[in-house]
């Protein structure tokens, strides 16, 4: 609006009386304008809200009715009890927990509950830890939220695990482990338990046999304290004679040579003996004769000490695909004594003079991972010469170096850009190089592998038309960055090559 003032607005100019009444005569329209336009948005926004609060009115039938008509609703019960069973943890038992299935789903609706409760295959599965020394008032009701869960399981076959890291160790007359006494009344649906508890725990299961546990396929137990010569007193555990057992798993200073399982042992699937391994009692020989029991054996896992014994014949594992070793002490000769004709899945902590033979043997091997800490450099690139063309994943890393004394941390680090050159190819047109097929590295703690390395690793499996397979690079470092890798490679993670890269923060 033009003003008759304007040249004086928004300065410091003061106006004579008779300006004053000018501009208060000057002002009279507009406010009344204003006033007018006030109560014009006024209006605008009242009905702003009785049209929103008319959409939310709306909002609400329709959801309403909506819902009526969800296909959720149209399910029939038991294709939602199959949705309720995609929804339970795959890698354990569930926990007592209301913040994951089943409790979870249970709390939803009235509907769902109801529909929870009448699945028993929900509860069928369950993780039990026992209330610590200081949380002995929990232990009833912990009790009974157990006994609710197996009854809701009704007869479906149990798949239970107890861990209890610090017994506790109620008064008397009550029993000594009141939760593994609770499981042994539904022995008979037991179909894989897991035990982690105490030397007096195992008590209240020693009086079952093999035909207390007509559905048992799987076995884990390990023991708390210090070991005996009589812990696990392996002949007192009828139930270790179940006809169907094919896995079972201990620590590895459970694992005693001269009371060993009375399993089926040419049954077996799975075997896992590990754990930490400075007192285990399964040396190379015994191993082997053990794997030779083990004709079906599928998952091995062992920890295993050096033997001062001659090696048995060689064994054969016609069925195994994967395998973890854990070698102690010293080199260890083993592997020249086993053949695994199948094995997709290997790792390897500790050194086996032997492990390029055997990685040459493994013909469709798929996954290799290698803790090197206790290799020379010359044996380290002899095994990665050996890895076999189908070979996708290799996982390299340390995990003494966080352990080593100042003494130890002076020796040379066995992977470095010579060993790690036995994976880089020679030429861009180069076949003559490890693991054509590679698709992912990762290596943790390389203190002597430089960045160049890494980068002429990269470039060249990137830019090599017979290797184009690199995917994925994962980099733990314990050393400053030398190189941007990310700025170098920018032209290969634009075309799909995943890196992550860590370095420790600057001093």
């Amino acid at each position: 609006m033009a003003s008759p003032f304007g040249r004086h607005l928004s300065t410091n100019y003061c106006p004579t009386d008779a300006e004053v009444l000018q501009i208060k005569n000057l002002l009279a329209e507009p406010r009344r304008q204003l006033l007018s336009l006030e109560g014009e948005i006024a209006q605008l926004q009242q009905a702003i809200q009785n049209l929103e609060q008319k959409r939310r009115d709306l909002s609400k039938y329709v959801d309403e009715h909506s819902a009526l008509i969800s296909p959720m609703r149209r399910l029939p019960q038991d294709i939602l009890g199959e949705i309720f069973l995609a929804c339970l943890p795959t890698h354990r038992n569930c926990a007592m927990s209301a913040s994951e299935a089943p409790v979870l789903l249970g709390r939803i609706c009235s509907a769902w509950r109801a529909i929870s409760l009448a699945t028993p295959r929900l509860w069928a599965r369950l993780h039990i830890v026992e209330p610590g020394e200081y949380d002995k008032n929990i232990v009833p009701q912990r009790l009974e939220i157990v006994k609710m869960w197996l009854r809701r399981s009704r007869s479906c076959p149990l798949s239970v695990s107890l861990y209890c890291k610090h017994p506790y160790v109620p008064p008397p007359p009550q029993p000594y482990n009141v939760f593994l006494k609770e499981l042994v009344l539904h022995a008979k649906r037991w179909e894989f338990v897991s035990v982690t508890t105490s030397r007096g725990a195992f008590q209240a299961m020693e009086h079952l046999k093999a035909t207390d546990v007509p559905m048992l396929k799987g076995v884990a137990a390990s023991l708390h304290g210090e070991q005996r010569p009589d812990v696990p007193r392996w002949t007192q555990f009828g139930i270790l004679r179940a006809p169907f057992i094919s896995s079972f798993s201990t620590s590895a200073r459970d694992f005693n040579l001269l009371l060993p399982p009375p399993l089926h042992w040419h049954l077996l699937t799975e075997l896992t003996v590990s754990g930490p391994g400075l007192e285990t009692p399964l040396d190379s020989a015994s191993a082997l004769e053990t794997l030779s029991r083990c004709p079906r054996l599928q998952t091995c896992c062992l920890t295993i000490r050096p033997s001062s014994s001659l090696l048995p014949l060689p064994v054969t594992l016609p069925s195994l695909h994967s395998l973890e070793l854990h070698l102690n002490d010293m080199p260890s000769p083993f592997l020249d004594r086993l053949q695994a004709p199948e094995l997709r899945k290997f790792v390897l902590r500790g050194r086996d003079e032997a492990l390029p033979v055997f990685l040459r043997s493994c013909s469709i091997l798929e996954t290799f991972e290698l803790d090197h800490s206790d290799f020379q450099k010359s044996s380290l690139s002899d095994a990665f010469r050996a890895l076999p063309p189908t070979l996708r994943h290799l996982t390299l890393w340390e995990c003494k170096s966080s352990e080593m004394s100042l003494s130890s941390r002076a020796r040379p680090i066995p992977l470095d850009d010579y060993a790690f050159a036995a994976l880089v190819p020679i030429l861009e047109s180069s076949t003559e190089y490890s693991c054509p097929a590679l698709e992912s590295l990762t290596i943790t703690s390389p203190h002597d592998v430089s960045d160049w390395a890494l980068r002429e690793f990269i470039v060249r499996r990137c830019s090599t038309a017979a290797a184009p397979s690199l995917k994925r690079v994962w980099v733990v470092s314990q050393r400053p960055m030398e190189v941007d890798l990310k700025t170098e490679c920018k032209l290969f993670m634009d075309a799909g090559l995943e890196m992550d890269l860590v370095y420790p923060p600057p001093r």
